[in-house]
């Protein structure tokens, strides 16, 4: 057993051998997900939609329109012509967005108003139409720079958004 091994794997005991069928380590859906290929982001776009849709008798109207808006700018993006020449810091954004930020912002509203019921339902409503107005209209700069090609400014979006929306300001 050498150093590094004895660093990385502390509890195996010297000649043990590592099952890797015993792994704990991510699974398979593990992998999928943080994929930024483009059939990854046009599947996790659809998943999205349906997130949306089934999410919908939950969230005020304004704030399945907004989600919608973010998941067809990012379709407009992924079915553009250029789409094979996509940047990867706008892909990279998109995911986040896609797998992150309009479902954390969704499912923190609806944990949000059933947790605390009736009286956080105007604060709650507020805070997710901001976010969401916020993510169509960063969502929409990504995708005016990604077709301009303009590398500053997508890396100025890219941070924005990680910045905006690393966390939740609905979280519990």
């Amino acid at each position: 057993m050498g150093l590094l091994s004895r660093l990385f794997e502390p509890d195996q005991q010297p000649g043990q051998h590592r099952d890797p069928a015993a792994s704990t380590g991510p699974g398979p859906g593990a992998a999928r997900e943080h994929d930024d290929s483009v059939p990854a982001l046009r599947k996790q776009t659809q998943a999205l939609v349906l997130e949306i849709n089934a999410s919908a008798g939950d969230l005020p109207p304004i704030a399945v329109v907004l989600a919608r808006a973010v998941t067809d700018t990012v379709a407009s993006v992924l079915d553009s012509p250029e789409v094979d020449r996509l940047d990867i810091g706008v892909r990279v954004a998109v995911h986040a967005v896609l797998i992150d930020y309009v479902p954390g912002s969704i499912r923190s509203y609806i944990g949000a108003v059933r947790a605390a019921g009736d009286p956080a339902v105007h604060a709650a409503t507020d805070a997710v139409v901001e976010q969401l107005t916020t993510l169509r209209a960063s969502v929409g700069d990504l995708a005016a720079a990604s077709n301009e090609r303009d590398l500053q400014a997508l890396q100025v979006h890219g941070r924005f958004l990680q910045d905006k929306f690393g966390g939740s300001e609905l979280d519990l």
